[in-house]
């Protein structure tokens, strides 16, 4: 059984990973960087540079670009280098040079000249222009830099992450925008939705080539999808929110079916194939609860009760209901069959006789106490109790711990 995501693949990232990518950084380092006059330069360097520069404000390029080979040629020293560096830039942006300008940076930083304060400007300049340059390798390890010499600019984080995920690395790019969410956060500024729905793009398009890496993905992506949830709790990002979880994990069916029982709690059931598909895990064991849920995809107008396999299916689970209600019973000499008769009471929504049964199935023993702890806390959490149902979410380890944790931040985000 398979949902399908509506979650719109490619989004950029509200902060402007590639509409805004350009050379505003780059011109803010220019700027901000010592004049060449303060450079002590060799003797035909100083005369090539003055002229280059004496051309480019005439703007005659051609020969600003000759004087700069001549500058080149007889280059010696450290200072020499970033004041030709610096020329080059300005030529590259005279003639709107990408390359140009990649090169003029690429030297200065090269000489060793450029000012401590002013490196994490040039180094996400150099980023950003080697992004530009599709120069993915050298963009992620400047990007990085400047990121690590902490660049102000929050476009350093959008560039990382999109130059991590063009280099192969999905998880670590997700991991990049943890941080810029965390530095977001400890700023007292709101994270834009479109950052998380970008990192999740990122998760949903990933093709891991082994298991280390695909877990690696599945934690960094739950963490920043938890993250998304608690700050946007819509129908829609549950419902997106919950299928990555269930794709990039892999569930089982049976933990599945508690998946798609929180997708219902949270309203964030869509389309025909999400109810059918519910109604396909429970029509055999659990007929009211199939009952409910093709009811309520009636009403919701994606559910055709009166023709076709919807009606097929309404018309079979309402004739099971019956024996299937005279048989429940509170009478369980095992721990096994106290949790089937939860999980039965849990179909017919009584919460307080599913509560007693699980309770009962962990105290004789012999069953999964993960599944009976999810399955109470959900009993618990359907019933109001609150507290009592993120005590019982609290327990659950192993592979349903993910799905407890987002049981437990839909309580904390659902009224009172």
């Amino acid at each position: 059984m398979k949902f399908v995501s509506t979650m719109a693949l490619g989004m950029a990232l509200a902060l402007g990973a590639t509409a805004t990518i350009g050379t505003q950084p780059a011109v803010a380092a220019k700027e901000k960087k010592a004049k060449p006059a303060s450079f002590n330069l060799s003797k035909g360097v100083r005369e090539a540079v003055a002229a280059a520069q004496t051309a480019l404000a005439a703007n005659d390029t051609a020969t600003a670009g000759a004087k700069l080979a001549e500058a080149k040629a007889a280059a010696s020293t450290p200072d020499d280098n970033y004041v030709i560096g610096s020329i080059t830039y300005d030529l590259g942006r005279k003639t709107s040079n990408n390359t140009q300008q990649l090169e003029g940076i690429d030297a200065m930083l090269a000489s060793g000249k450029v000012d401590a304060a002013q490196q994490p400007n040039f180094y996400l300049a150099q980023g950003q222009l080697a992004y530009q340059a599709k120069q993915m390798a050298k963009a992620e390890q400047a990007i990085g830099q400047a990121v690590q010499l902490g660049v102000a600019d929050p476009n350093a984080y959008a560039l990382l992450v999109e130059a991590k995920n063009a280099n192969g690395k999905p998880a670590e790019a997700i991991e990049t925008l943890e941080a810029a969410v965390a530095k977001q956060k400890a700023a007292g500024q709101a994270v834009p939705s479109e950052w998380y729905g970008r990192g999740l793009s990122i998760a949903l398009n990933a093709k891991p080539k082994d298991a280390p890496t695909q877990a690696k993905l599945a934690a960094a992506t739950g963490r920043l999808a938890q993250s998304w949830i608690e700050a946007y709790p819509t129908k829609t990002n549950w419902r997106d929110t919950l299928i990555i979880y269930r794709d990039l994990n892999k569930i089982e069916p049976d933990q599945e079916l508690d998946l798609m029982r929180l997708m219902r709690t949270a309203g964030a059931l869509n389309g025909e194939r999400d109810y059918m598909d519910y109604v396909q895990a429970t029509y055999l064991k659990f007929p009211a609860e199939a009952k409910a849920v093709l009811e309520e995809g009636s009403t919701a107008g994606f559910v055709n009760l009166k023709a076709g396999s919807g009606k097929e299916l309404y018309d079979l689970v309402k004739g099971k209901i019956a024996a299937d209600k005279a048989s429940l019973s509170k009478s369980a000499a095992t721990g096994r069959a106290a949790l089937g008769a939860g999980d039965a009471y849990l179909g017919y929504g009584e919460w307080a006789n599913a509560i007693e049964m699980y309770r009962m199935a962990l105290s004789k023993g012999g069953v999964d106490a993960n599944v009976v702890n999810t399955r109470l806390g959900m009993a618990l959490a359907r019933s109001g109790q609150k507290d009592a149902a993120k005590q019982a979410f609290s327990q659950v380890t192993g592979p349903r711990a993910g799905l407890a944790k987002y049981w437990t931040i839909y309580l904390d985000k659902s009224a009172a």
